[in-house]
């Protein structure tokens, strides 16, 4: 763990929004992130994630969703974020990605996905990899 907490360091108060319905997760990957050294900004409901992106789109670095959420799915939110604000890198995190999923997801613009449980150490690799512009588009 303390190779990744000193790779953190790359987080440098780069601000994540972070947006998936299950609560615990949340709290987990939002701490984990802020040991990184990320500020992160974490909703458990994906339109209350966009309003306050809406209101400051250029306050973030990137953004992680998960796929599935009630109301909101990962991929129409971030089409949402990316017709306001399309350079944003987007992580999408899911417990099982099928492949049609994986391929709406890189159409719609998402960068990245993640699958669950590796969430927590991998979101750390993928968003250094991210904002250090190894993984420009």
């Amino acid at each position: 763990m303390v190779e990744r907490v000193t790779q953190g360091a790359e987080g440098r108060g780069r601000h994540i929004l972070y947006v998936d319905d299950e609560e615990s997760l949340v709290y987990l990957v939002t701490r984990v992130l802020e040991r990184l050294g990320y500020q992160v900004s974490a909703f458990n409901d994906p339109h209350a994630a966009l309003a306050c992106f809406r209101a400051q789109p250029f306050a973030y670095h990137a953004l992680i969703t998960d796929l599935a959420m009630p109301g909101l799915s990962g991929i129409e939110f971030a089409r949402e974020v990316l017709a306001i604000r399309h350079d944003i890198p987007i992580v999408m995190t899911s417990g099982y990605i099928r492949a049609e999923d994986r391929e709406q997801a890189l159409a719609a613009g998402i960068r990245e996905l993640v699958l669950k449980p590796n969430t927590v150490d991998a979101l750390g690799d993928v968003l250094h990899r991210l904002l250090s512009g190894a993984a420009k588009r």
